[in-house]
């Protein structure tokens, strides 16, 4: 017996993707903090494995650029149980007053290409 494959859509007959940046703003609003692995484990099972980065992206695209947007912030650090040698786990909430829903939220890769260079697309000719 074979096993059957998962039909892989492209374009406009691809299902609905949650864009990733909101499912860590719900998943925080309705568990209050969460650590990076935790969030990204999270949106595999949400997306049965559709378009999911690796978790070290997952921290570097999305926890790294919603930290220094302001929306989010380290609420503590605990130890890996049973992992004393390891990193400790940073579990991060939302900053108060963040919570409703803005561009930074829906395109976070934008505005922060925005603040900081000052276009987003393409750089401007002089």
């Amino acid at each position: 017996m074979t096993e059957e494959k998962p039909l892989k859509l492209r374009g406009w007959a691809s299902p609905f993707v949650y864009p990733t940046a909101l499912f860590i703003r719900d998943y925080l609003l309705e568990h209050g903090e969460g650590y990076a692995q935790e969030m990204w484990r999270q949106l595999k099972k949400a997306r049965e494995g559709r378009n999911v980065c690796t978790c070290e992206g997952f921290k570097r695209n999305y926890i790294y650029i919603l930290k220094k947007l302001g929306l989010i912030e380290e609420a503590r650090r605990e130890p890996v149980p049973g992992q004393p040698n390891w990193h400790e786990r940073r579990y991060y909430r939302i900053v108060p007053g963040k919570e409703d829903l803005s561009d930074e939220w829906t395109n976070p890769q934008k505005v922060w290409k925005m603040k900081r260079y000052g276009y987003y697309k393409h750089k401007p000719t002089s």
